[in-house]
């Protein structure tokens, strides 16, 4: 058996490498090296955390309506968010999916149904559940967990463990401390067997 390998001096230099790996959908595997705040499936859960704990974050809000489990395209949040319209500009986007969210096409109207029915649905849990448990549960039922292969799973998980970790210390959630800490973890390596190895030349050693 062989294996094939890039070497390089520091960490920094394997980000453009990567990128072109995933482009041409090879399969790499990057130990310590890829952080775990940079990964799309952690992202999009930071933002379903943030969406779930602050409505009023428009930013957090449009992330989530952008991400696989409902997709909306970038012209349909922008119909959405008030067009050019600035009288919308402060409006929460909770309160602009009751008022326009009839404006989408057909396709975009019966997706954000699904996704703003199961977003109420997680507002009426709120009380009765840990903030963990919440994210979870509602990330999994807008389907979340279905977009993901097992590394993305893996990276999901540590996020979600991450964050009962925080809230069993801290007994809430403080985002800042829990965008730091993602900073500091790396994301998960691939398993496959034919994975090109993206290593330090000190880690190599």
């Amino acid at each position: 058996p062989w294996k094939i390998a890039v070497l390089v001096r520091t960490k920094n230099l394997l980000h453009s490498i990567i990128e072109e790996l995933k482009i041409a959908s090879i399969p790499y595997r990057a130990v310590d090296i890829e952080p775990l705040g940079e990964r799309q499936e952690v992202l999009d859960l930071f933002a379903l955390t943030r969406a779930l704990l602050h409505p009023a974050d428009r930013t957090a809000w449009l992330a989530v309506l952008r991400a696989p489990w409902c997709g909306l395209s970038l012209a349909e949040l922008h119909i959405l968010s008030g067009a050019d319209n600035t009288d919308f500009s402060q409006r929460s986007i909770e309160s602009l999916i009751v008022e326009r969210g009839d404006l989408l096409n057909e396709e975009g109207c019966q997706r954000l149904a699904r996704f703003w029915l199961v977003m109420r649905a997680a507002a009426d849990k709120q009380p009765l559940l840990t903030t963990s448990q919440l994210v979870e549960r509602t990330w999994r039922s807008l389907g979340g967990d279905t977009y993901l292969d097992a590394n993305e799973m893996a990276n999901a998980r540590r996020y979600l463990q991450l964050l009962a970790e925080l809230e069993t210390q801290a007994g809430t959630i403080d985002l800042s401390l829990l965008q730091h800490r993602i900073e500091n973890l790396f994301a998960a390596s691939s398993a496959n067997e034919d994975a090109v190895d993206l290593l330090t030349i000190h880690k190599a050693k």
